[in-house]
């Protein structure tokens, strides 16, 4: 909660005593610029060399860095395809500038690479010619944070999105990714992926990291470790584990950061405290604890007929005294080499698409963007103003809601989920449903959830037919009935749906309400694997292990098993992970099984750590047993299912349950603490996500 002054909680009570007009002349508050906070903030996208590909995301990326920063209160020194000439100038600008500052930040999004353990950014005229090229045109980013921390700055944080691939492959001196260094006394380097690894450019907007910090920033107050601890589960979760950021941290001080009108921010939200939810004030509580001139601008442009646009106009004067930004709004065009034809699909894509789109949306027009990579920041404002300029619009209205409700305010994106409903949005009303069925800014009320869902099945959305048969199956809001459960089902799988063969497949392997048959199930598992789905290919694959519905054939298994992890399947990591443990189909090998099951608890299948666990509690040939260790991860798995309530999740609580049970007879007491610490360490460190909300 956001704490406030008592000279602002008078203020704010004058404001809204005298309403309105008073309001204008409260609102003058003097600018709460953080001292000493400067940002570098560099993003390469185009480089001059034809040997270098161009990148789409790096410049979006650091103009939308950028724009959180100056929120943030610091002042941002930005710099867009530049020169190593224009980058080393202006970091002497800043020393000059900035010299014992309080926070200092450094952001780069663009090509990064290592020689030798020596890190490089690619600046946008480095030409690769020459045995040392990098030595002599790269900005090494180690001699570079030497060179801040010589400014004698308090704090220094350190951010490198920029571990694309090498766009140098016959280099064989270059390394993948970027070099793990120690980072200097007071200072945080921040990986947007592992160490050596690579790093997703991401589809549209930002990449994935970016994304994901830039909606992280969005806060009233926060730690800058919470920030980067947030960011890491968030990918982690978003891109199935393929890409975990990083960060190593040297700096003692704590890193707060907060809005540079955060005051006055409490008090602008006050004044549409007492109205009814509009799009004007969804607008207003978007942009009140902005920096940028150009938000209140923009609504002082979209609303001028409502009260606030006189407020806006004055609270632009106030933030434009701060000076005027020098980084861009985000371009957010889609770029096709085809020839557009007037009033056809390229016309009709709006930013709020691009940023907004989620997965398995029928009205969806561009590549989907995962929950946990939205810019919220952007696609908030990108949202508003394309639902501004067409107010009956369904897709936009759900796209709207559907920002809202990943930026936590669950009442307004009720309310347009609830106009997207009634101009006939499927993905709507299922977004209707899961407020409901959670209780996100209304109680929870399983029968309403129930109706929701159902309304989008009947409007023919193939994964809401699913989904409502999956409400049936378990009986939320409706008496458990597998035959009906199973009729929504087919009719999601007729509509060529391949997670709804993977779900009426499993009525038949479990036998729910039908003849158990492992023969009939795995027919439904062939047809959804054709279909693409890993989840199938797992399925098929335990059944050759187990021989089930099919003649018993580990090597085929096997296969299916490894073709399904490929994938990025979790559970047939997991698969993978019991087949070595047992000895069942290769030779027993309790190094490789604890690998496969940390690949799939690292793809965010939290019952993984169960498993993790049985092989830290015996050991290995190579490894003495660790029961503090083992407990720990009991207790993470335990924890994960208790985030959800389905048929599978129960299962998996009762085990972690189980086996915790058994293990804390045979560990003392500082073993117990010891384990407990481990699992509330790792879990801080890398977040339990509500994965009820993922309901995408």
């Amino acid at each position: 909660m956001m704490t406030v002054s008592p000279s602002v909680k008078v203020i704010i009570a004058l404001c809204m005593r005298a309403r309105f007009y008073l309001a204008l002349v409260c609102l003058t508050a003097t600018p709460a610029l953080a001292d000493g906070r400067w940002a570098l903030i560099l993003g390469v996208g185009e480089y001059e060399s034809r040997a270098i590909p161009s990148l789409s995301n790096a410049v979006n990326d650091s103009r939308a860095i950028a724009a959180s920063l100056n929120d943030m209160g610091f002042e941002v020194y930005y710099l867009e395809n530049a020169t190593k000439a224009k980058i080393e100038e202006t970091v002497d600008q800043i020393g000059r500038e900035h010299q014992g500052a309080e926070l200092g930040l450094f952001y780069f999004a663009g090509h990064g690479l290592q020689v030798g353990g020596k890190n490089y950014a690619l600046p946008s005229d480095l030409v690769p010619t020459g045995a040392d090229f990098l030595q002599r045109n790269a900005i090494s980013v180690n001699d570079l944070i030497k060179t801040l921390n010589d400014f004698d700055t308090q704090s220094l944080v350190v951010i490198l999105d920029a571990c694309r691939d090498s766009p140098f492959p016959n280099e064989e001196a270059i390394g993948v990714g970027l070099a793990l260094f120690d980072a200097p006394d007071n200072t945080i380097v921040a990986y947007s992926t592992a160490p050596g690894a690579v790093a997703f450019d991401g589809a549209y907007g930002n990449s994935p990291y970016t994304a994901a910090l830039v909606t992280a920033l969005k806060s009233a107050e926060t730690e800058f470790r919470d920030v980067l601890r947030l960011v890491r589960a968030r990918v982690r979760l978003a891109t199935g584990g393929a890409q975990t950021p990083w960060y190593v941290d040297n700096s003692k001080e704590a890193i707060t950061l907060r809005p540079r009108f955060a005051e006055d921010a409490e008090a602008l939200a006050q004044l549409v405290s007492d109205r009814d939810i509009t799009l004007s004030t969804t607008a207003w509580l978007t942009v009140v604890d902005s920096a940028d001139p150009r938000d209140f601008e923009q609504f002082a442009s979209l609303f001028p007929e409502d009260t606030l646009a006189e407020v806006a106009q004055r609270q632009l004067t106030l933030v434009s005294a701060e000076g005027t930004p020098s980084f861009p709004l985000l371009d957010l065009r889609v770029r096709d080499a085809d020839e557009d034809v007037p009033g056809g699909l390229l016309v009709q894509i709006t930013a709020c698409d691009i940023l907004a789109t989620g997965i398995g949306d029928p009205l969806a027009l561009v590549e989907p963007v995962p929950h946990d990579l939205v810019n919220t920041r952007a696609a908030m404002r990108a949202c508003v103003e394309a639902v501004r300029d067409d107010a009956t619009n369904a897709r936009l209205l759900g796209l709207l809601a559907r920002v809202l409700n990943l930026d936590e305010r669950f009442e307004e994106s009720l309310h347009y989920y609830e106009l997207a409903a009634a101009r006939g949005n499927p993905t709507a009303y299922t977004g209707i449903a899961t407020a409901y069925r959670l209780g996100m800014g209304v109680e929870p009320d399983n029968e309403k959830a129930f109706e929701s869902v159902q309304e989008a099945a009947l409007l023919g959305s193939a994964p809401a037919r699913l989904l409502l048969g999956v409400y049936y199956r378990e009986g939320w809001g409706r008496q458990q009935s597998f035959p009906e459960a199973r009729r929504w089902m087919r009719l999601s799988l007729d509509a060529g749906y391949a997670p709804a063969y993977v779900a009426y497949g499993g009525t038949y392997r479990k036998g729910l309400g039908v003849p158990k048959s492992d023969e009939t199930a795995l027919e439904f598992y062939r047809t959804a694997a054709t279909l693409g789905s890993s989840d199938a290919m797992n399925l098929i694959g335990r059944a050759y292990m187990a021989g089930k519905g099919v003649q018993r054939d580990t090597r085929t298994g096997i296969r299916w098993l490894a073709r399904a992890s490929e994938e990025g399947n979790p559970f047939a990591a997991l698969e993978l992970g019991k087949a070595f443990q047992k000895g069942n189909g290769v030779e027993k090998d309790l190094e490789k099984a604890l690998s496969y099951f940390r690949l799939s608890a690292q793809r965010n299948f939290v019952g993984a750590h169960n498993y993790i666990g049985s092989i830290l509690r015996t050991g290995t040939r190579n490894r003495q047993p660790n029961l503090p260790e083992a407990y720990a991860n009991y207790i993470i798995a335990r924890d994960g299912a208790l985030l959800r309530d389905t048929r599978d999740s129960i299962k998996q609580l009762n085990d972690a349950e189980v086996r915790i049970a058994s293990i804390i007879g045979e560990m003392s007491s500082q073993q117990i603490e010891s384990g407990e610490q481990m699992a509330a360490d790792w879990i801080e460190q890398y977040g339990l996500l509500d994965f009820n909300l993922v309901s995408e």
